[in-house]
């Protein structure tokens, strides 16, 4: 995959981890920069995991949709596109002043990740990641990005305390759905 391609999918599929960071600081009263590098490895983890998985699924089933692959990415990418857009109306607050406990993070880190499963199943009909090798390195590169989008997410919230991040979710369902158009025009 190419390694812009792979940092694309990363900022698009890390904004909901971006909004949710954003929120996660700016409840933080502690000031901590270790909730905000927890927070973030704990996003950029699943984010590069759920790929993986959806890969595999992807993988075993892709000659099943040879022919069509193009229409079955552009949808998919187009749907969590709209659903990022339709999600930015909604928050995620946090009043405890303290940053998320494990478990929470635990869930937010797959609620937030869903989007990469769904990436990574349309992935090997791409012509860019036929082989694991090839996996590996988009999924380092999407789980990087989600990393330091967290961060920066993390930290601005913790600076304005009380950032709106819906407009971080439109812009990656914006980017969502030109990947998804991308596809199905030049695949």
């Amino acid at each position: 995959m190419r390694i812009a391609s792979a940092a694309l999918i990363g900022a698009a599929v890390a904004q909901d981890a971006f909004a949710v960071s954003a929120l996660c600081g700016s409840s933080d009263r502690t000031k901590r920069i270790r909730s905000a590098v927890i927070t973030a490895f704990t996003f950029g983890f699943f984010q590069m995991i759920m790929p993986v998985l959806g890969w595999s699924i992807g993988k075993v089933g892709s000659h099943a949709i040879d022919g069509f692959d193009n229409f079955i990415a552009f949808g998919i990418l187009a749907f969590l596109g709209l659903k990022m857009i339709i999600d930015s109306r909604k928050g995620i607050t946090d009043s405890e002043g303290q940053p998320p406990s494990i478990k929470k993070l635990l869930a937010l880190a797959f609620a937030t990740s869903v989007d990469a499963l769904t990436v990574g199943i349309v992935l090997p009909a791409s012509a860019d990641v036929q082989n694991f090798p090839e996996l590996v390195t988009a999924v380092l590169i999407i789980g990087s990005v989600t990393f330091i989008i967290s961060v920066f997410g993390y930290l601005l919230g913790r600076k304005f305390n009380g950032i709106n991040p819906a407009a971080a979710q439109i812009i990656g369902g914006i980017i969502l759905i030109l990947l998804g158009l991308k596809s199905l025009l030049l695949g």
